[in-house]
């Protein structure tokens, strides 16, 4: 399972700070909510990718266990999204140059990708606002819908949105 966390400070200094992050404590398990006190222990790490605009980093992530249920949690820092190296900022950057019509870093084949993932969560993230109480409709023209979703996003704040919207619709936001 996983955990998104906000750990209040840039890839940068979480690459820099490794281990010595300040990993959250539970009160209860995540999954069984029996008492974290002597049941959930910390599992380890395991080193992940992450790219930011100029630079590549592995990252520690924090698994912790729960002795009851058995289940493993991974913490993972809400800027970036699971399953995927690039940062959050920059997925969204790059889509938003796109739709801007101005030139990206990084590969077409990647920003290809990241545009059809984007595109097929367009309904997702409508539904999610609407949940928030936000009135609109969707109209057919499906750029014009990705503008006004990705400037709702950057509003909203990006770790924000990615950490509210887990598990909107059994998905999150870039799933496939």
């Amino acid at each position: 399972m996983i955990i998104l966390h906000d750990f209040g400070i840039s890839l940068e200094k979480y690459a820099i700070n490794g281990k010595k992050n300040k990993f959250p404590t539970f009160d209860k398990c995540p999954n069984c909510n029996c008492v974290a006190s002597g049941n959930l222990h910390r599992h380890g790490y395991y080193w992940r990718n992450a790219i930011a605009e100029e630079k590549e980093v592995k990252i520690p992530i924090c698994r912790i266990i729960c002795l009851s249920c058995k289940k493993t949690f991974s913490i993972i820092p809400d800027f970036l999204i699971p399953y995927f190296q690039h940062s959050l900022e920059i997925i969204l950057k790059r889509i938003e140059q796109f739709l801007e019509k101005k030139k990206s870093k990084g590969s077409r084949q990647l920003l290809a990708f990241y545009w059809r993932r984007y595109q097929k969560k367009l309904r997702w993230i409508h539904s999610f606002f609407v949940d928030l109480g936000e009135e609109m409709g969707l109209s057919k023209d499906m750029k014009k819908e990705a503008i006004k979703y990705m400037k709702m996003i950057r509003d909203f704040g990006e770790p924000l949105f990615l950490r509210r919207s887990w598990g909107h619709f059994s998905s999150y936001f870039m799933a496939n």
